[in-house]
């Protein structure tokens, strides 16, 4: 069993279905839980959402069966995902605050499991 794996914490987006309109969450892997023998994918939405993301061309995500191609996101030096509008801007620093949050404690949960499902209010999926 690899406990000691590193768990990265990232920003990531997710779009919702009848808007142009993206909801972003913290996602962290690989977090180990207290009975369950394979690592969890953690997610921890923030209740907020962008409409201004600045798409890379350069970088396709993936292409589906009709050859349409999406695309990932910009990022600056920092890792923070870019956006046109101040306001998106805004939250997607808030969101890196929030990340580098939980990246510090799961560095100092490294090499133990998490005491408890709900530790940090996460949805298991």
């Amino acid at each position: 069993m690899k406990e000691l794996s590193n768990t990265k914490v990232t920003v990531r987006l997710r779009k919702v279905e009848d808007r142009k309109e993206w909801y972003v969450y913290i996602e962290s892997y690989p977090v180990f839980v207290p009975g369950k023998k394979s690592p969890q994918r953690m997610r921890e939405y923030l209740n907020r959402s962008v409409t201004t993301i600045e798409w890379d061309k350069k970088r396709t995500a993936r292409t589906d069966a009709a050859g349409t191609r999406t695309y990932k996101p910009k990022r600056d030096d920092n890792g923070i995902i870019i956006c046109r509008s101040e306001k998106d801007q805004g939250s997607m620093i808030y969101a890196d605050g929030v990340r580098n949050l939980r990246q510090r404690e799961y560095n100092n949960l490294h090499g133990r499991y998490l005491t408890s499902m709900t530790c940090f209010g996460i949805v298991l999926e």
